[in-house]
């Protein structure tokens, strides 16, 4: 069952309790109002006769004349019956109106018990209610109420009221209909678009966005991961590209090496010297390679980024680059240096700035490392970046002209990059004074 159905049987059987609740509720409390209008309506004209009755000069005599009980008890009434019933036997009422019928019930009224009776008959096939009193001199008063129109009422709602919960339930399956499929399209274009995407792997299609309701805001979500993956899709045929053209070279080297020490005219000193370029070149293979697995791996799902000091972390670095190539690094520290970043992803971008810095710093002069205002920037002495090439230094596999000579896979910076893309920081480059370069990276600073 779709998210369509399910939704119109939802609206519409909510519908139909609803309405059947109301129309029970409506039922009852118009039969009641009714009969609550029938009972006053007995009670006011019993309460009037008793009123007559209760005056001192009263006298039964007076209803069979012109006086007031003449006229409150044979007054016309075209759905109302009034007689009264003397202690002798005697009955008074309209001769054109039936007679009312006197039960037992209403013979057994007394004045020391009870005096009021209340009850249904059927009159030429009309249904009455009858009000019955005993009065203070024994007469019995009755009056009655044709409750046809009650009957007629209770019937036309027991009617339609069923009809106007049917006509609610289909309406409101109607509108749920119409709403589930405005709703769900964009849904089922979603399923669609996606289910495209698994089967032909193509990640140009998209889905049009209208509106600003939960379900647009869905579509752009999604929308907005297609154009992720395809950035992400870009980057790794671009890599993959740039590593096949990086990787041939060193290769091809190791070929024609491997091919020269076949022969066998080689003199211990030319097998020695191929021997040590097949070592440059493996080495040259390992340090691509390890470059391009920090590149493929997605650091933000590898480990969680933590609170960081960078002027510890540099430091480190700092003197584990000294050991290793004997070139000064010094580390230069002002406030604000905690910041939130992956802590090997980190490392290893920090790391490729000093060892840049190091390798294009021909005379072994000192590298200054300065960290400070949420910033972390390395300035060598070296032979600095050009203008035209400033621009590219953080793409992939770039070398500057004034370097192509010299080892390396133009990966370093690159990772530097990515490292800032992931952590929402901008990484720059500058010319130093007095000659070098200064690469650096800039976090973002925090909201007070």
């Amino acid at each position: 069952m779709n998210l369509r159905t399910r939704f119109v049987l939802i609206s519409a059987g909510l519908m139909f309790v609803l309405a059947t609740c109301m129309s029970i509720g409506a039922y009852r409390i118009a039969s009641s109002q009714l009969e609550n209008q029938v009972n006053s309506s007995l009670d006011q004209r019993a309460s009037r006769i008793l009123v007559i009755m209760s005056q001192p000069d009263f006298s039964w005599n007076d209803s069979f004349g012109p006086g007031p009980v003449n006229q409150a008890i044979m007054q016309t009434e075209v759905d109302a019956i009034t007689q009264i019933v003397l202690p002798n036997g005697q009955i008074v009422g309209r001769r054109e109106y039936p007679r009312l019928p006197i039960t037992d019930r209403d013979r057994s009224l007394s004045i020391d018990g009870k005096r009021i009776h209340r009850s249904k008959t059927i009159i030429d096939r009309h249904s009455f209610r009858t009000l019955t009193v005993l009065a203070d001199d024994g007469s019995l008063i009755q009056v009655a109420k044709d409750t046809q129109i009650l009957i007629n009422a209770r019937n036309g709602m027991r009617l339609w009221f069923p009809i106007f919960a049917a006509i609610a339930v289909v309406v409101s399956a109607l509108f749920g209909w119409l709403f589930a499929r405005r709703i769900s399209r964009p849904i089922e274009d979603l399923a669609l678009v996606a289910e495209t995407i698994a089967e032909t792997q193509d990640l140009d299609s998209s889905i049009e966005v209208t509106g600003r309701d939960e379900v647009a805001q869905l579509a752009t979500s999604f929308n907005t991961m297609l154009e992720a993956l395809r950035g992400s899709v870009a980057r790794q045929r671009q890599l993959v590209q740039d590593a096949s053209h990086e990787l041939r070279t060193p290769l091809t080297s190791l070929r024609a090496n491997t091919e020269l020490l076949e022969r066998g005219t080689l003199s211990d000193a030319d097998r020695t010297s191929i021997l040590a370029d097949m070592r440059a070149e493996v080495d040259e293979l390992a340090d691509l390679s390890a470059e391009l697995s920090a590149l493929a791996i997605d650091q933000k799902a590898a480990e969680l980024a933590i609170s960081i000091d960078l002027s510890e972390l540099a430091s480190e670095i700092a003197q584990r680059s000294s050991r290793r190539s004997g070139v000064t690094v010094s580390v230069h520290s002002t406030t604000n240096t905690v910041v939130t970043a992956r802590p090997h992803q980190l490392e290893r971008a920090l790391s490729n700035l000093i060892d840049n810095a190091i390798k294009f710093t021909n005379d072994g002069s000192e590298i200054e490392v300065h960290v400070g205002a949420y910033r972390v920037e390395v300035r060598d002495k070296g032979i600095g970046i050009s203008d035209s090439d400033k621009p590219h230094v953080f793409d992939r596999f770039y070398r500057a002209v004034a370097t192509r000579s010299m080892p390396g896979s133009g990966l370093g910076l690159a990772i530097v990059s990515q490292f800032a893309a992931d952590h929402n920081a901008n990484a720059y480059v500058l010319d130093n004074a007095g000659g070098g370069a200064i690469v650096g990276l800039q976090f973002p600073i925090p909201a007070v």
